[in-house]
C-alpha cells in the first residue's frame, strides 16, 4: 500500500495540477467584480484582483514545475452566482501576468464570448484546452482545426459516457448526462452510465 501510495503521488506530478480559477470557486472569486468586494491588494483594480490568482499559480509552479501545472479558467461563468462584467479587462491583464510562468496550459470554459476567446488563444503562449460545453464533436474540431485550441475537453459528456472514445470512433449515440445526480454523494450518475456494448444487449 505504501507503494501504491507513492506512485499515486508520482502519477499525479507526471498528469499534472490543474489550478480552479473558474466555476466561481475561490480563485474565480477573487477575479470577479461582483464576488471580490476587498479593499485591500486584492480587491478593486484588475491588477489587484488578478494578483490572488498570479500568487497561486506561481506557488503552485514553483513546488512542482511549471511543466506540470495549468490553470482553468472561465470568463463570464455566471456558476455559483459570480458575475465579470470587465472579462475583456481581467482575463488579457491575467494571462500577461501569467505568461512569464510558462505553465503548461490554460483550460477555457467557453462562455459564448467568441471575440475573448480568441483574443486569450492570441495571447496565450503555451497549449490552449478548450471546453465549449454542450457542443457538437463538430464544432469543436472545427476548433482544432481554426487553430483555437490546441486539446479541446469533455465534461459532463465524459462523466455520461465511461466508453466515450468508442462512441465517438463508431459514430454512436450519446447518453445524456443527468445534472440532478451531480455531486450526489453515492455512486449514482458517476458509475451506472451503461456503455454501448450494455446499452445495445
Amino acid at each position: 500500500m505504501v507503494d501504491e501510495y507513492r506512485r499515486a503521488a508520482s502519477a499525479a506530478i507526471a498528469a499534472s495540477f490543474e489550478i480552479q480559477a473558474a466555476n466561481g470557486y475561490l480563485v474565480h472569486q477573487f477575479l470577479s467584480d461582483n464576488a471580490n468586494e476587498r479593499t485591500d491588494q486584492y480587491g478593486g483594480a484588475v491588477t489587484n484582483r488578478i494578483r490572488f490568482a498570479v500568487e497561486v499559480a506561481s506557488a503552485v509552479a514553483d513546488e512542482i514545475g511549471a511543466d506540470c501545472t495549468g490553470l482553468r479558467v472561465s470568463p463570464g461563468n455566471s456558476y455559483h452566482d459570480i458575475t465579470e462584467h470587465d472579462t475583456h479587462q481581467v482575463y488579457p491583464a491575467l494571462l500577461a501576468a501569467l505568461a512569464p510562468l510558462n505553465l503548461a496550459y490554460l483550460h477555457v470554459i467557453h462562455a459564448g464570448d467568441e471575440d475573448l476567446v480568441a483574443r486569450l488563444r492570441r495571447e496565450w503562449p503555451t497549449a490552449l484546452l478548450l471546453n465549449r460545453a454542450g457542443a457538437p464533436l463538430e464544432a469543436r474540431i472545427a476548433d482544432l482545426d481554426a487553430g483555437l485550441a490546441d486539446v479541446v475537453t469533455v465534461a459532463a459528456a465524459a462523466l455520461a459516457n465511461p466508453d466515450l472514445p468508442a462512441r465517438l470512433q463508431a459514430n454512436a449515440p450519446l447518453n445524456a448526462a443527468d445534472p440532478a445526480t451531480f455531486y450526489g454523494g453515492d455512486h449514482t450518475g458517476d458509475t451506472d452510465y451503461p456503455t454501448l456494448e450494455a446499452a445495445q444487449k
